[in-house]
């Protein structure tokens, strides 16, 4: 079995050298790392190369642009699907993240049982995750329990409007990889662009536990806010969301048209011309494609400011 795992890393001075101990003590330990900088002005090139003069297992790519976290991810997939390698499954990290000790293996087992009855299909399993501070104080025993998520709503109608796969949790098949090649521009996200075409063309398992600390800190809060009334205030107030989902939408149909079942794609054409659409009419789209939220108060937020 030949497993990649994808870093790609900027600043990360701080929470790196934990992350890759981490990697360390991994129970599964048949692994190799691909890392990307993006750029960093700090000594995160130091503390990579310290650990692959160590672990004879990494390369470091010698592309110094700053491109983004979410194009340095389409350009680790890319080397990792190019290399001589031949990787079968891919596994994403962030930099400020510990992984627990049988984070890989147990999203191992779990791809190859979910293979037993999938076997050519682009798979992407992922898993819940245990939020902490930058002290790696417990904030949230399970993210999925703390951000209302139900990982069991992974068809593309519910990922169109909210994406439930965190990426430094994914390991993905190289059939999906494949499917995936390159993350548009338009694409919200890497791991949302990846579950959303692991949905339409293949499956998505999940591991209902957490396997990994989330460190949330100043610089990555955006995936772990509390969920409450409070949250559901606070979107109230923002401009929505919406048309970045829109656009994502209008771009998965463009790259996938032809590919597409016919429930698919009619929801996706639809979607298309949903900002010409009155009040009542865009509502009774979301109401016939099922295009909902996870939770009551973000749905809420979603028919009011629609």
């Amino acid at each position: 079995m030949k497993l990649v795992i994808l870093l790609s890393t900027y600043n990360g001075t701080l929470y790196l050298e934990d992350f890759l101990t981490s990697l360390e003590k991994q129970t599964y330990q048949n692994w190799e790392l691909i890392v990307r900088d993006d750029a960093s002005s700090d000594d995160t090139l130091v503390i990579l190369q310290k650990f692959s003069d160590k672990i004879n297992k990494v390369s470091i790519l010698k592309d110094r642009q700053n491109l983004g976290v979410k194009k340095s991810f389409s350009t680790l997939v890319n080397v990792a699907l190019q290399s001589h390698e031949q990787y079968e499954y891919i596994m994403f990290a962030d930099q400020d993240d510990i992984w627990l000790p049988d984070k890989i293996e147990k999203t191992y087992l779990k791809m190859k049982e979910f293979e037993k009855s999938y076997s050519s299909f682009p798979l992407l399993v992922h898993s819940d995750i245990r939020v902490v501070d930058k002290k790696l104080n417990v904030l949230a025993s399970s993210f999925w329990s703390y951000q209302h998520i139900d990982p069991k709503r992974d068809q593309l109608n519910y990922l169109l409007l909210h994406n439930i796969v965190t990426g430094c949790t994914v390991m993905i098949n190289r059939a999906l990889a494949e499917k995936v090649k390159t993350i548009p521009h338009e694409a919200i996200m890497h791991d949302w662009w990846m579950a959303m075409v692991a949905s339409a063309f293949g499956k998505i398992g999940y591991i209902d536990e957490p396997l990994m600390l989330y460190r949330q800190h100043g610089t990555n809060d955006t995936g772990a806010k509390n969920y409450g009334w409070g949250y559901f205030i606070k979107k109230f107030r923002e401009r929505p969301r919406l048309d970045r989902y829109l656009i994502q939408a209008e771009m998965f149909l463009s790259m996938y048209e032809d590919k597409l079942d016919d429930n698919s794609k009619g929801m996706l054409l639809v979607l298309k011309d949903f900002n010409s659409f009155s009040k009542f009419k865009k509502i009774q789209v979301i109401i016939k494609y099922k295009l909902w939220k996870n939770g009551f108060i973000r749905n809420i937020g979603l028919l009011v400011n629609t």
